[in-house]
């Protein structure tokens, strides 16, 4: 075990919190962690699409244990993976051989067809896409978003925040439909209403105006969006090209058991954050989670697991955390935790207040809860999710 090498694949958020848990748990071994990206520590992702979007400031990164003993290999992409060598390839033709791996990729981007090359399409990953954002959105500019998730409904809250003119289209019938449901989503839609969105609901964008420069977004029924800037948001991918004819089982992410062991890894491999897709024992599925805090508990957890299996300290454990996400839209701040459920009830408030928390139950168990600036309530609510799902 003193020898043991654990190689970290990913620098974000969810690589960095592995290496620290690995650390923590007194494993005498050595750490590489590898990233494409060259800033460390990475930057902190929830602001960009807030306040360093808004005033273009430079974002904060995330605070790293300044007593870590890792070997870092940034700016390096790692190409492939050979299970039966236990071997990570890099794109400058080294490779990593390893004892145990953790994968901890993230999810990519996704762009439009053909759009690419436009200059003034942006989407919204990096510090570097905050900047060119940031840059293009003077006063008087029309403003395109294409996607009404999260990330789409903050952008255009701080577009319009910025008083620019802000339309948002998105395939869905309301905004942030999938993650809050048919019931409570059409609360959200009022909010931007109310604060000058127009919102083109249910409609299919056909593609870009403009060979060079975008100046419009193509609908379906022959509409189109005028434009200066379009911000493309339609959600990310699982980086997990890499991985490719590896023997890990891929769909949707890595598969993975309830312990974030990677199916097909040999109790090796773990994966944690954006690129896991794995089988939570509350809810009896397989779930993949998109969000800050996943990224850094998942993470944990995982790191721990794989110490313990490779003999180390500690114990195995099942990665039981309720998913949780919260998002900050003009002077609102939304909070879920847990999942979608096919009865909704509003256990405070009412339709057309401002604060409300909403409980969302299947076959009368209570799954998860939707709190609108009732910051105090995620907790106790979070404790009465789990005490019924382990019921």
């Amino acid at each position: 075990m003193s020898k043991a090498h654990i190689v970290v694949v990913g620098s974000s958020l969810a690589g960095v919190r592995g290496v620290e848990a690995i650390q923590r748990t007194g494993f005498a071994g050595t750490v590489s962690l590898v990233g494409v990206e060259k800033h460390y520590p990475p930057i902190d992702r929830p602001p960009l699409s807030k306040a360093v979007l808004r005033t273009g400031r430079t974002p904060d990164v995330v605070r790293v244990d300044g007593n870590l003993e890792v070997d870092l290999r940034l700016g390096r992409e790692a190409t492939g993976l050979d299970l039966d060598a236990r071997r990570v390839s890099l794109d400058d033709g080294s490779v990593l051989d390893y004892d145990g791996l953790m994968v901890a990729t993230g999810a990519t981007v996704r762009r439009l067809p053909g759009t690419q090359g436009r200059a003034n399409v942006h989407v919204l990953r990096t510090v570097e896409d905050a900047a060119a954002l940031n840059a293009v959105l003077t006063p008087g500019v029309r403003v395109a978003v294409i996607g009404a998730g999260v990330l789409g409904c903050e952008i255009a809250a701080t577009c319009r925040q910025l008083d620019l003119k802000v339309t948002m289209i998105d395939v869905f019938s309301q905004p942030m439909l999938r993650i809050l449901g048919p019931s409570a989503a059409p609360l959200l839609a009022d909010l931007h209403r109310e604060h000058g969105v127009r919102l083109l609901l249910h409609r299919e964008v056909l593609g870009l105006r403009g060979e060079h420069v975008a100046d419009g977004v193509l609908l379906d029924h022959d509409e189109v969006v005028e434009a200066d800037v379009v911000v493309v948001a339609i959600g990310a991918a699982p980086e997990t090209r890499w991985l490719e004819g590896s023997g890990l089982e891929l769909a949707d992410g890595v598969a993975c058991d309830s312990e974030c062991f990677a199916v097909g890894g040999d109790r090796r491999v773990v994966a944690a954050g954006d690129v896991a897709r794995w089988y939570h024992p509350l809810f009896g599925r397989m779930m993949r989670v998109e969000h800050w805090t996943n990224a850094v508990t998942q993470a944990q957890l995982a790191g721990r697991n794989l110490v313990a299996a490779l003999g180390g300290p500690g114990t195995v454990t099942p990665y039981e955390v309720l998913p949780y996400f919260w998002t900050d839209q003009y002077d609102w701040k939304l909070q879920f935790i847990g999942a979608l459920g096919e009865d909704i009830a509003f256990e405070e408030g009412q339709p057309g207040d401002r604060q409300f928390v909403i409980s969302y139950r299947t076959e009368g168990r209570l799954v998860g809860v939707l709190c609108a600036n009732r910051p105090s309530r995620i907790a106790p609510w979070r404790s009465r999710i789990t005490a019924e799902l382990r019921a």
